[in-house]
């Protein structure tokens, strides 16, 4: 069956800048892929889209960038 789930990622805007953006969101992203499945054993983990959160601003400084990651998993 599958399912989707979400995980919030909070980065510093410095980090996210000096190592490249997107680029580093995306090393990111692969890396909670393959913790989620370590951890939880899921069969198949799908990347399914990543937003920076609208509200960002309220849940973390202005030092911060929030992601909120979609996966979809069996």
């Amino acid at each position: 069956m599958k399912n989707t789930i979400t995980a919030r990622m909070t980065i510093p805007n410095h980090i996210f800048l000096e190592q490249g953006g997107l680029s580093y969101l995306q090393s990111q992203i692969n890396i909670i892929s393959k913790d989620l499945q370590q951890e939880y054993g899921y069969n198949h983990i799908e990347y399914l889209d990543h937003k920076l959160e609208d509200s960002h601003m309220v849940t973390a400084d202005s030092d911060h960038l929030v992601f909120v990651i979609t996966f979809g998993v069996e």
